[in-house]
Parts: structure tokens; C-alpha cells; sequence
């Protein structure tokens, strides 16, 4: 029997993407629905959804597609908070009555989430990982804690554990200390591989680095240009990270163009790989 219930999350090892996806797996742990999990990425077709109540969450499909997604299902909820997002789909929830659009640009994806399926406050590492991809840095220890929530498996169970002991937020820190010693070292060995490259007519610093110091990486490049891109090879695609400080451009607007999104300083998006990408001959 197909699974009742779809959830599409923002994927690519995205901290907030993956914890707007524990608060729906904790949720629907207790209901005991039969759930499908899908880490998503911009580019990404969505499977299919027919007569499935779907939620997207940290994450929104193009306009067109999210209507069609809606000719499929039963029900379609968008829990989100990115500002190109919120501007592609405003409206259409008028146009499908299936469709529920919930945008806070206030909150992160994993906060919103929580707040969509729980009545409890929102769990303090939650909040972390807010601070951190909102980039407020307003938390004490939030730099600590999320390095080493991302060097942790993307798991619910683990999650799960983590987040239901006491401990665990003094441990995640200690262990954070340390790997951000490392993180800034690779943060150094990066920033010297980067070379100019043009994107969407822009010359800007381009680099080809691990996803997981992208904001770190690219904040620094991004210094003194229009923005800064990153990439990653995966899939049969590349994904795009691009970044930007106060006096550089909108990069939510650059992401747009290839069917991305995000924020003003931060987005990204997603091209294909040709099949003669890896062809090497003398």
C-alpha cells in the first residue's frame, strides 16, 4: 500500500533542512503514518504524489511545478522560509484550494517546522541551528554546537537521542571546539584554491570545496565582489552555493535565474552534468 504521507526536505547536508525533517519524523512517530522522506534539491523533479498529503519543508519547488504537484495530491503544505520562494509562489494558494503556504522570513525551516507540528517550545538546539542559518550568530555556542551536529550522521534515531538528553548540548560543544579548529584550517586551504570564474555574467571567486564550509568559505571570498560561488559535483548535477556580503548583489535574485533560490546573501541552485564532464582522454 503506497505511503500516505510525503515529505520533501531541503537535502545536501542543509542543518536546517534536516532538522525541519526530525520535527515532521518526530511528529509522525507518534501517529504512526506511513511516511516517505525525500532530501531535496533545487532541479530536483518531485516523485510522484498522487492522492499523498505532501510537505515541503526548508524548501519550495518553482511555481509551476508546485502547482502540478498539487494536481496530484490530496494536500500540499509549503513550510519554508525563503524570500524567493515566498515571492514565486505568492498567490497560487488561491488558485489550489489544496494548497497551504506557510512563509515566516523571521525563523529558520527547522524552527518553522517544529512550530507547524509541536505545541512544546522549540528544543534549544533547534535554536542553534537557527542562529546559524540565519546567520545571527546571536546565541552563545552556536558555532560549536551545529560543527558538530554536522559531523554527526544525518539520522532521526540519533537525532532523536540527542535532543531528548540533558547532556547532549555541553557535549556537542566541547566537540564542536575541536572541529572548528579544524574547519578553519580547511576554511584557509580552500580560499587559496579559489579562482575567478563568471556566473550569470558576474565575474566573481569560484571554488570547488566541501559543502559543509560553503557559508564560511564564501563570506570571505565574497569580500570586495558582487558574490562568491562554491560547488559540488553529485548526482549527474553541480550544486551552487553562492554567497554575498551587505554591498554585494541579491544572490536569492542570481539563484533565480537557473530555477534556485534563497535569501538576499545567501542561495543556491543546480546544473547539469554533461556526460562528457568526466570524459579524459590525451
Amino acid at each position: 500500500m503506497p505511503d500516505a504521507v510525503l515529505i520533501l526536505y531541503h537535502g545536501g547536508r542543509c542543518l536546517d533542512g534536516f532538522g525541519a525533517a526530525w520535527s515532521a519524523w518526530r511528529h509522525f512517530r507518534r501517529t504512526g503514518e506511513s511516511v516517505t522522506w525525500v532530501a531535496a534539491s533545487h532541479g530536483d523533479a518531485p516523485p510522484d504524489a498522487t492522492g499523498k498529503r505532501v510537505w515541503l519543508l526548508d524548501y519550495c519547488l518553482p511555481r509551476d511545478t508546485l502547482r502540478r504537484l498539487c494536481r496530484e495530491a490530496k494536500q500540499v503544505t509549503v513550510v519554508d522560509h525563503h524570500v524567493s520562494a515566498l515571492e514565486d509562489t505568492r498567490g497560487l494558494d488561491a488558485e489550489c484550494p489544496n494548497l497551504r503556504l506557510e512563509f515566516d522570513l523571521t525563523h529558520s525551516g527547522a524552527v518553522l517546522a517544529w512550530q507547524h507540528f509541536h505545541t512544546e517550545p522549540v528544543p534549544g538546539l533547534l535554536r542553534h541551528i537557527e542562529d546559524r542559518d540565519l546567520w545571527n550568530w546571536a546565541i552563545e555556542g552556536s558555532r560549536d554546537t551545529t560543527a558538530a551536529l554536522m559531523a554527526r550522521p544525518y539520522d532521526f534515531a540519533e537525532w532523536d537521542a540527542l535532543f531528548d538528553d540533558p547532556e547532549a548540548p555541553a557535549r556537542l560543544r566541547a566537540e564542536g571546539e575541536a572541529i572548528n579548529r579544524y574547519r578553519q584550517q580547511m576554511i584557509d586551504h580552500y580560499r587559496k584554491r579559489a579562482v575567478m570564474g563568471r556566473v550569470a555574467g558576474y565575474r566573481v571567486p569560484v571554488v570547488n570545496s566541501p559543502v559543509e564550509i560553503h557559508s564560511e568559505l564564501l563570506g570571505e571570498l565574497a569580500k570586495g565582489h558582487p558574490f562568491a560561488a562554491g560547488y559540488l559535483d553529485r548526482d549527474g548535477r553541480r550544486g551552487w552555493s553562492l554567497r554575498s556580503t551587505a554591498a554585494g548583489l541579491n544572490v536569492a535574485e542570481i539563484a533565480r535565474r537557473f530555477g534556485g533560490g534563497g535569501h538576499p546573501r545567501a542561495a543556491g541552485f543546480s546544473t547539469p552534468l554533461g556526460d562528457d564532464n568526466f570524459n579524459v582522454d590525451p
